[in-house]
């Protein structure tokens, strides 16, 4: 049984004390929720922190851990059709805690959120692949039993063709001080600039530089960062012609220098090993789970985590990325 000091009780708690209220909707149809989105979502972080990705699992912890029980703010063990119609919420409530949770981290300087760095990363669904011709067509060949059928084809530079979702993730950047996921979403095989685009929106404002990789060399992207007085340092996409502008020409240039080498080496060393570490640390690598719901749900989940492990080792006087200490013990 989990005693009522174990860390995982003060994980829960310390999401009472960070939780950002989502915006009122008007109640629809039918009776109120029993469950707040708060009790739901903490007992979704359980899900994850103890790696119970069955419904089944998760409430058999739960009915056998009361303390859990009572820090999460359930009344009672929800059933299981319970558990699986709230899952569909957590996603959209995960990418708006990684959010305020990633201000907090940020106004507080447990990170310099002042430069960061954006990049997509494939997690790979368990089980048979749909090879994309068979996908484009419809077709699922016989025998292939168990297979993730919303997943999708995405190009990955180090692993190849990977067939799950992607990961988009916004991290700050500082050698001085740990990483902090500042903003995330998960898709299929959606293009990288194209989903930073619809989401700078959501970007905290002390960001004043974003290190990007070539594949987020677009110029509409580039001039909406610009508006909202961040500067793109990202590698042209194709080699400089006669018909470069002069404003792609300079930042190539700047970025062959040592200064402009020196500032997108950052990039490299902080959110590219990033993802392994979450995919790691997590078990995350292939995924346990199948489906755009759950997929979505337990990356952003294992994101925001790593959020609050941060801020839980900041408060306690702990090596900020000693993540995996806590994780060890939970």
């Amino acid at each position: 049984m989990v005693s009522p000091d174990h860390p995982l009780i003060q994980l829960l708690a310390l999401i009472d004390q960070v939780w950002a209220e989502p915006e009122t909707r008007p109640q629809g149809r039918g009776a109120p929720k029993r469950y707040s989105e708060q009790v739901m979502f903490k007992v979704y972080v359980v899900s994850l922190l103890k790696r119970l990705w069955e419904r089944r699992s998760l409430w058999r912890f739960l009915k056998a851990n009361p303390t859990v029980t009572t820090a999460c703010g359930l009344p009672c063990i929800p059933d299981r059709r319970t558990l699986d119609r709230r899952l569909v919420e957590i996603a959209p409530h995960a990418e708006a805690q990684i959010q305020a949770l990633g201000l907090i981290l940020s106004v507080e300087a447990v990170t310099n959120s002042a430069t960061a760095a954006s990049d997509g990363s494939a997690f790979a669904t368990p089980g048979p692949v749909w090879h994309k011709k068979d996908k484009e067509a419809g077709i699922v060949p016989e025998g292939l039993h168990g297979l993730d059928r919303e997943a999708d084809w995405i190009q990955s530079s180090y692993h190849g063709w990977v067939y799950g979702y992607k990961a988009h993730v916004t991290t700050s950047v500082s050698p001085a001080t740990v990483r902090i996921v500042l903003d995330a979403t998960v898709t299929g095989s959606a293009c990288e600039s194209h989903v930073l685009d619809n989401r700078l929106d959501e970007l905290l404002p002390l960001i004043e530089t974003l290190l990007l990789d070539a594949g987020y060399d677009d110029g509409d992207l580039i001039d909406r960062c610009a508006q909202r007085g961040i500067t793109v340092l990202a590698p042209l996409s194709k080699p400089i012609g006669q018909s470069t502008s002069q404003v792609r020409r300079d930042r190539a240039a700047y970025l062959a220098s040592d200064a402009g080498q020196a500032w997108h080496k950052q990039r490299a060393s902080s959110i590219e090993p990033f993802f392994a570490t979450i995919k790691d640390l997590f078990e995350l690598d292939p995924l346990p789970v199948q489906g755009k719901i759950k997929a979505s749900a337990f990356i952003l989940l294992a994101l925001y985590a790593w959020n609050l492990i941060v801020l839980f080792n900041f408060l306690t006087d702990r090596p900020l990325g000693g993540v995996k200490p806590i994780l060890d013990c939970l």
